[in-house]
């Protein structure tokens, strides 16, 4: 759900919390907001507000409607044939195990990836922080044959592509480490 929508359903739900508050007060015998209601919708101006925060509020409740029925976009998963039958690795799991060989190479600090699926085999995006005293483009072999290897044994499938992208140079880990 994004942003948008959490708000738009915030919103809403204090709304309905407050129409339920006065709902209830009127049932147990306070006419103030009944009386308020038919002042209200005895002016042009009355009846043109109501209109408005009635359309805006049926826009808000269809809009949540939809997200709470529509389906949901399930994990992508990479399949791989045996003699036995499929089996199924989600892109997710990938990206977990790219992200543990990322961070056993020497003088890699941090390591991020993206997987995605092309016909050639997997598409990998690794985002890395790396230490100031390695040479980059040594590592950076080092990894794209790393993850090759490693995905192709332990997952069965062809790496095609892999990319990689400093994007920090830190003496300072983020996680502590021996190494």
């Amino acid at each position: 759900m994004s942003l948008f929508d959490r708000v738009v359903l915030t919103l809403y739900t204090f709304f309905l919390t407050v129409f339920s508050i006065l709902v209830i007060l009127t049932s147990l015998g306070w006419g103030y907001p009944l009386a308020l209601l038919n002042a209200n919708l005895e002016t042009t101006p009355g009846r043109w507000g109501t209109g408005i925060v009635s359309a805006v509020l049926l826009t808000a409740s269809l809009r949540l409607l939809y997200l709470g029925f529509r389906k949901r976009k399930g994990s992508q998963t990479v399949v791989h044939e045996t003699p036995m039958g499929e089996v199924r690795v989600s892109l997710d799991a990938i990206e977990d195990l790219i992200r543990r060989v990322g961070r056993q190479v020497q003088g890699v600090r941090e390591s991020r990836a993206r997987v995605t699926c092309s016909p050639s085999g997997l598409k990998v995006v690794v985002k890395l922080g790396v230490s100031p005293d390695i040479s980059i483009p040594q590592v950076s072999d080092e990894l794209q044959t790393t993850i090759k290897d490693y995905v192709k044994n332990v997952v069965g499938v062809d790496v095609s592509e892999t990319q990689v992208l400093v994007e920090t140079i830190s003496t300072e880990s983020k996680r502590s480490r021996v190494e």
